[in-house]
């Protein structure tokens, strides 16, 4: 996303909301107070190198519970401040291809043409992809890395989860 906020630099606004910490566990747990909320922002902004600008939710969450309540969701807002795309999971090449048509009919409608949006939906495929042996795949620790693959377990997703 850092790469595509570059890219569109100057035709687009992008703006990271920090809403939860979706696997919490022994290195960030859940948000207890705000401060503890912006602090976890702010490390989260450095340990992967976020350069665009971070607007941290409320400790309860009003911002994620008014867009959708799911933690990875991506929104683009046209410029009349219309939804023009909504995705449950952060898809890159899905966000740029609808940028690219949102940004189109800014254009379109800017030259003074005739342009008729329509609403879509549709399902996207995301394959669930392993880490290798010994790396930490979530930020909040190992807990949130074991109680993910016992959620999986649980789902009938995964082999069972290794103790240990």
């Amino acid at each position: 996303m850092e790469d595509m906020a570059k890219r569109f630099a100057g035709r687009a606004h992008f703006l990271f909301v920090y809403v939860r910490e979706a696997h919490p566990g022994e290195v960030y747990p859940p948000h207890q107070y705000i401060e503890q909320k912006f602090l976890h922002a702010a490390s989260f902004k450095e340990h992967l190198g976020i350069e665009r600008p971070i607007a941290v939710d409320s400790l309860y969450g009003r911002v994620h519970r008014i867009y959708g309540g799911v933690s990875n969701m991506s929104w683009i807002i046209d410029h009349t401040g219309h939804v023009a795309f909504r995705a449950a999971w952060t898809v890159a090449a899905d966000i740029e291809a609808s940028l690219e048509e949102t940004l189109r009919v800014r254009e379109l409608r800017r030259e003074g043409k005739p342009v008729s949006v329509y609403y879509r939906e549709m399902t996207g495929l995301r394959p669930l992809r392993e880490a290798p042996e010994g790396d930490q795949r979530f930020l909040g620790g190992k807990v949130a890395e074991e109680q993910f693959a016992a959620a999986r377990h649980r789902l009938g997703q995964a082999e069972e989860p290794s103790a240990g």
